[in-house]
């Protein structure tokens, strides 16, 4: 009945990640498709360059909500409302796996033709509502890779690569000590760090060819 009923969660969680923020800001607030602009990404540094602060904050917005959604709501769902107990099954594997479709339905949303975001985030967000102490060491990656080089889309990769080490980092400082829910964490997060890996890509092919675009606090003067 558990694995069902997480199932159900599971796919409800898909659905909402396919809910793709920069899609829908930019069209509420444009009229336009963001994957007909800058880098053609779905995502939120795209957004900013091409479009401004006032669709990146709606695009951050929803995806803030989106995660909270996904990991309180599994929760809710699964454990408070007592369905189930946290003492027969582990809530923190709950809202992973959760987390893990949210990411998967941001970079390949049905509603879109499985073409979305890159899915860093999203990811960020349920993280954050999960385990802030995973967050923080991935965020620190995340920052000393941007400010070395100011490419948002290294920063991000690199965070899809030690994302996994951060979750048993975060069990060895907390609790001196990893188990097998650390090694179930360790691999959803790995899958959920290759999801986003994958959709960098065409990055990671720029970044080979010397062509991809550091950050910069302004638009692109040629993509409004």
């Amino acid at each position: 009945m558990y694995y069902l009923a997480l199932l159900v969660v599971a796919v409800a969680s898909y659905l909402i990640g396919s809910l793709n923020s920069a899609i829908i800001s930019v069209r509420l607030i444009k009229r336009q498709d963001i994957r007909d602009f800058g880098s053609h990404n779905a995502g939120l540094t795209n957004v900013y360059r091409t479009f401004g602060g006032t669709c990146a904050a709606l695009t951050l917005i929803i995806d803030l909500l989106k995660g909270i959604v996904v990991v309180f709501g599994t929760r809710a769902v699964l454990f408070s409302s007592g369905l189930f107990s946290t003492d027969d099954y582990n809530a923190v594997t709950a809202c992973m796996v959760a987390s893990m479709f949210a990411v998967m339905g941001h970079c390949f949303p049905i509603f879109y033709g499985f073409k979305g975001g890159k899915g860093i985030l999203i990811a960020a967000v349920c993280t954050v509502c999960i385990n802030p102490l995973a967050f923080l060491l991935a965020l620190i990656a995340f920052v000393v890779v941007f400010i070395a080089t100011r490419y948002v889309s290294l920063s991000s990769i690199t965070c899809c690569v030690v994302y996994p080490i951060c979750y048993v980092l975060a069990d060895l400082i907390m609790f001196g000590e990893v188990n097998l829910y650390t090694l179930a964490h360790f691999f959803i997060a790995l899958a959920m760090g290759v999801f986003c890996f994958v959709r960098h890509m065409p990055n990671i092919q720029r970044l080979r060819t010397h062509t991809e675009s550091k950050f910069t606090f302004r638009k692109r003067g040629d993509s409004k």
